[in-house]
């Protein structure tokens, strides 16, 4: 994300700074970088954006090479179209790799890729701190997991100074790495899991507020969520000012059209959406007006939590797993239903046997240390 602006009442009631999406190229050598964005269109059209080896989307989205080439060859990183999405049953919580679940015991199969579904979803986020964050970024970092958690089904695996391979068969866990990357105006991330380590890139600003929306926005583009405006039917709602964006202004409003999961009409109060007016001069002909509007005309802010829509977005398709050594599914206490209503203990346990081939009790044991 990239620091954005409100009117200034907001800002004095509030303390808190809007932001929208873009990228730097980081030298990891110094705190600062060079800016220098190379727009590039794609064969289907979409327009991405070349910093350094990377390429991003949108702003903030980073590409693996395997979603920038189905951006370049259908228009959308998703290979195949999402069809009656559900919460991963198939992954280990702990390293999300494939288990058997037809074996007798219940071993990690491990001649199977990382990719078993085409959204590309976790088990369990695996994370790790970097060794470049100072004890205070860790403990935003924490804040922000542990409110995500605590709305949410998304949970999170602190996999710090833990092996990120697997020491036997040597397969690399997907798993997220947040790194800080100085005095800079962006922060950025993968969408969704991609294997092996991907980085959330957060700038300082993402450290400097009382807010965690930073963070968990981009936190919540590795669990595979999007931005609002470039929704499919977001000209229902909103009506963009074309002739105040820059070519990388356009790029951060790309509709998408195909092999979109929405759930709920348009969110004006999604963590995931930008707000009306940016401060980013790399991304608007004019910092005094808005990027878009409401139809009405009335300006759009961001919201600093998970709305409720963006909750049932993740609450459809996450189930709140427990670190656990053995293959058990264990669930914890508040389990969300996809209309953001808690199960009750007589159904959290009735799908916990689901998931266990009948068993609604977990061996004794299992459950291993997961402190952020």
């Amino acid at each position: 994300m990239k620091k954005n602006i409100l009117n200034s009442a907001l800002i004095v009631s509030l303390c808190l700074v809007l932001f929208s999406c873009s990228q730097e190229e980081i030298d990891e050598t110094t705190s600062k970088v060079t800016y220098s964005p190379e727009l590039i269109t794609l064969e289907s059209g979409v327009v991405v954006e070349k910093q350094g080896d990377n390429y991003l989307w949108e702003g903030d989205i980073l590409l693996s090479p395997t979603q920038l080439k189905a951006l370049n060859d259908s228009g959308t990183i998703f290979i195949e179209a999402i069809e009656n999405p559900a919460p991963i049953t198939s992954l280990n919580p702990v390293t999300n790799l494939p288990v058997s679940l037809s074996s007798e015991n219940g071993e990690q199969t491990k001649a199977l890729g990382i990719y078993p579904t085409a959204y590309n979803l976790w088990a369990m986020v695996r994370f790790t701190y970097n060794a470049n964050l100072t004890s205070t970024q860790k403990y935003y970092i924490k804040v922000a997991l542990l409110d995500i958690e605590s709305r949410t089904n998304i949970r999170f695996y602190n996999a710090t100074g833990q092996p990120t391979v697997d020491p036997t068969y040597g397969f690399a866990y997907p798993y997220v790495d947040f790194t800080a990357i100085g005095d800079e105006d962006t922060s950025s991330s993968y969408v969704g899991r991609i294997g092996g380590r991907q980085q959330i890139s957060l700038a300082d600003f993402a450290f400097s507020y009382w807010s965690s929306r930073v963070i968990e926005h981009e936190i919540l583009h590795a669990c595979g969520m999007l931005h609002e405006q470039c929704r499919k039917d977001r000209d229902n709602y909103v009506t963009i000012d074309w002739s105040n964006l820059t070519s990388s202004g356009e790029a951060q409003f790309t509709k998408r059209t195909s092999n979109y999961y929405m759930i709920g009409s348009y969110d004006f109060n999604s963590i995931m959406g930008y707000p009306s007016k940016t401060d980013s001069q790399s991304a608007v002909v004019s910092t005094s007006e808005p990027m878009y509007t409401k139809k009405d005309g009335s300006y759009i802010t961001q919201g600093s939590i998970p709305s409720d829509l963006d909750r049932r977005w993740v609450n459809t398709l996450y189930l709140p797993y427990i670190a656990r050594s053995d293959v058990y599914r264990e669930l914890d206490a508040v389990v969300y239903k996809s209309d953001n209503t808690v199960m009750t203990a007589s159904e959290r346990l009735s799908l916990q046997a689901q998931l266990n081939n009948g068993v609604s009790t977990p061996p004794a044991g299992g459950q291993i240390s997961n402190e952020f």
